[in-house]
């Protein structure tokens, strides 16, 4: 380790400073300023710098704090754009921090062949519409790094990249660390954001008073605003007697609550609640085409959002549309909902509609493995993360899964990354959260590498593959759609050789009974009973280190996908 201090030991200092003790990352010729410098800053290292930044993505979901991925130039740099690109549609708090050429090497007329160069490489970034800059001098970089910190942290959260040239990030530093322009990184507690309008607020309060049936759709910026977010949310469903459903990033909101609909908006139950509302309130949610089936789900004539960014501007027409902080925005409306004496209402939706949907899903043979496979996964610790890939299971697990807090669910369904689960289980994983990544056996493929980081690291990681020979959700689109079934088929590894090789415990299951291999555990540990896939995972919750465990099955995909959204008496049919 280098005594000097440079810009990017201080940048180190300055992540400490703001509550980030972890980052993500690979060395590089061009950034091993990181990792020569003596922080308290821990830096997992990884085995791809796409992982790196989806297990920024992923420490940044569970935990509300900002997420650092660190990335060399050129291809490292761009090796990330996927995960970069999912943060951005999903709302993850975390910076990407990027070295770049040296600024005394590049030639202002453009690219000259330096080792790694491009000629903008913060332009793949800034695609994504979220803040991109490459910094020229010593000053701005730290600078850069702290409003970086700060916007990825205040809601709407969202990743920004910061290109930091080799020898600026190499240079020495002997000034103070800027203060954050802005709220701070960490702070997850206060949503923060533009102030609402009177009018728009007496609008809205307007419309609510005059609406006997509310429906709250409750998104990720009101986990974004933490306790305070909820708190808000829940004060105003009770007010107004109003169900409450929640997007895939807002699962876990008023968990356990009666006015809680713990169930998918693309089932009947949860649809026709909706439709039959006098009034649709939006609260921190993009509403997007995949929650709402391209917004073709039937749904109120009267419609009215807060939210916090302008994505929703986009998708349907609004009565009423505020775009502000949400939790002052609640406690003003409540307020003027007073005047208009609105006083508490009773709830006028069924209760115990997850229930029903259940009773009813069992029913039909297709869907009884799924469920059971919910149902195990239900159990894994409250204190951990769930963390799904784009996999039938995945599928199921986010739609279904009923989940005991908000951010105990982290879901790729913004830009659909096929690969997430397997290195976004890294982040949270390595601040000692109980880690439950559910995949497929296509989507580990893109990350296997990382099982190495996952035994380096010791971390607490359950790696559940269900393994139905190939991409299963593709092959049930081509064969509902008359199409040949062709790319779908895919060779697997011995997963028990693979995890051996690695000295990860290992255990095949199947989901009610019966083991359908051996459990066994890492180096040294001798094969014991495997059990049902609840007792597979409570045992890899309990041990200090990662598991994979493996399930022969192939699942019916639920009804929140899309070749299912429309189904009719006869089956399936295509989606407009």
């Amino acid at each position: 380790m280098s005594d000097t201090r440079t810009v990017g030991t201080a940048i180190l200092e300055l992540l400490h400073r703001e509550g980030i003790d972890v980052a993500f990352g690979l060395p590089g010729v061009h950034n091993l300023a990181f990792w020569s410098a003596q922080t308290p800053v821990r830096i997992v290292g990884v085995r791809h710098e796409q992982s790196a930044a989806y297990a920024a993505d992923g420490y940044g979901r569970a935990t509300g704090r900002v997420g650092v991925a660190l990335t060399t130039t050129g291809p490292g740099s761009v090796n990330a754009l996927a995960a970069f690109g999912e943060a951005a549609i999903s709302g993850a708090p975390m910076v990407l921090i990027s070295s770049d050429v040296s600024t005394a090497l590049r030639n202002p007329e453009g690219p000259r062949g330096i080792l790694h160069e491009m000629g903008d490489q913060a332009a793949p970034f800034a695609a994504f519409g979220r803040p991109a800059r490459t910094v020229t001098n010593v000053e701005e970089a730290l600078t850069a790094i702290a409003e970086a910190l700060a916007i990825a942290g205040t809601p709407p959260m969202g990743p920004v990249y910061v290109g930091i040239p080799s020898d600026v990030l190499n240079a020495e530093w002997h000034g103070d660390l800027p203060l954050l322009s802005g709220p701070s990184a960490v702070d997850a507690e206060v949503s923060t954001g533009a102030t609402s309008s009177d009018s728009d607020v007496a609008a809205l309060g307007d419309l609510i008073a005059d609406s006997e049936r509310v429906v709250l759709w409750a998104g990720g910026g009101v986990a974004q605003c933490g306790e305070a977010g909820e708190a808000a949310l829940r004060s105003l469903a009770e007010r107004l007697g109003a169900p409450v459903v929640t997007t895939y990033a807002g699962r876990g909101l008023m968990a356990g609550h009666p006015l809680t609909i713990e169930a998918s908006t693309h089932e009947p139950e949860v649809a026709e609640i909706i439709a039959s509302a006098d009034l649709l309130l939006v609260v921190g949610s993009g509403f997007d085409a995949m929650h709402t089936k391209n917004w073709k789900m039937p749904m109120p004539s009267r419609r009215a959002a807060i939210a916090l960014g302008d994505e929703v501007t986009r998708t349907v027409p609004w009565d009423v549309l505020v775009q502000a902080d949400l939790v002052s925005t609640i406690r003003s409306l409540e307020s003027r909902l007073e005047d208009r004496g609105v006083g508490t209402r009773s709830a006028w939706a069924p209760v115990g509609v997850r229930d029903s949907v259940r009773a009813r899903l069992i029913l039909d043979e297709r869907m009884i493995d799924p469920v059971a496979f919910v149902e195990a996964v239900e159990s894994w610790p409250t204190e951990g993360v769930v963390v799904t890939d784009m996999c039938v299971p995945g599928y199921w697990t986010s739609s279904h899964a009923r989940h005991d807090r908000p951010r105990h669910l982290l879901n790729p369904v913004g830009w659909g990354t096929l690969g997430y689960a397997l290195p976004a289980a890294i982040g949270p994983a390595s601040v000692g959260m109980p880690t439950l990544a559910v995949c497929g056996d296509g989507g580990p493929m893109f990350a296997l590498g990382e099982l190495a980081t996952y035994v380096q690291e010791r971390l607490p990681i359950a790696l559940v593959i269900v393994d139905d020979g190939g991409y299963g959700m593709l092959r049930y689109d081509q064969r509902i759609f008359g199409h040949p079934e062709r790319g779908v088929d895919l060779v697997t590894p011995d997963w028990a050789l693979l995890a051996a090789s690695f000295g990860i415990a290992y255990a095949e299951v199947d989901l009610r009974g019966g083991a359908a291999g051996a459990e066994r555990g890492g180096a040294g540990v001798g094969p014991s009973a495997a059990g049902t896939l609840t007792d597979a995972l409570a045992s890899a919750a309990a041990r200090p280190g990662p598991t994979m465990i493996v399930l022969r099955a192939a699942f019916y995909p639920p009804a929140s996908t899309s070749p299912r959204w429309f189904e009719t008496a006869t089956g399936p049919r295509e989606t407009a």
